[in-house]
């Protein structure tokens, strides 16, 4: 199954405001007898616990999975902001890197509605076979600072995001 990732802060302004745009696409990925895709919110800062991402979930409405990042899966995927998405095909793949949509478009500032939905159309792409093109946009939020970092193997290289799917499925 298709999975996106959305790395988040409780905390980040700019979380809170994308929960909207998220919980919406979340409602569309998930209708349907057989969903395609599956969306899991990764808190990466060590410090947020499980009582703050249930005040988050609660707070924002949020209904799709929630979690702390105990993995490293915001280093392994080379997320640096707080929203940041990844599209994850079932191979472990990650086709998509970046913003949710356009509606910052600098840190404070942002439009009343979004132009582009740069996540949703990456999404619609892969479904349909298609390159996910842009594979990669820049994210505007909150810088991720802390994180744990992602697994290596006993000789220090990092394992392949496939092989660490498959060991934890």
């Amino acid at each position: 199954m298709w999975q996106v990732w959305v790395f988040l802060a409780p905390l980040c302004p700019i979380c809170q405001d994308y929960t909207y745009y998220l919980n919406a696409l979340h409602e569309q990925w998930s209708a349907g007898e057989e969903p395609q895709v599956e969306l899991v919110g990764w808190f990466p800062n060590p410090t947020v616990t499980e009582e703050v991402i249930a005040e988050f979930a609660d707070r924002y409405a949020v209904e799709w999975e929630l979690a702390r990042d105990t993995i490293g899966w915001s280093e392994a995927v080379g997320a640096r902001f707080t929203p940041e998405a990844a599209l994850v095909s079932p191979d472990g793949e990650v086709v998509y890197r970046g913003r949710v949509n356009d509606l910052y478009y600098a840190l404070g500032k942002h439009r009343s509605t979004p132009r582009s939905s740069d996540l949703a159309l990456a999404v619609e792409q892969a479904l349909s076979g298609l390159p996910v093109e842009p594979a990669e946009t820049d994210a505007i939020g909150c810088p991720i600072q802390n994180r744990i970092p992602y697994h290596r193997d006993a000789g220090g290289q990092r394992v392949h995001l496939s092989e660490f799917l498959q060991l934890h499925d």
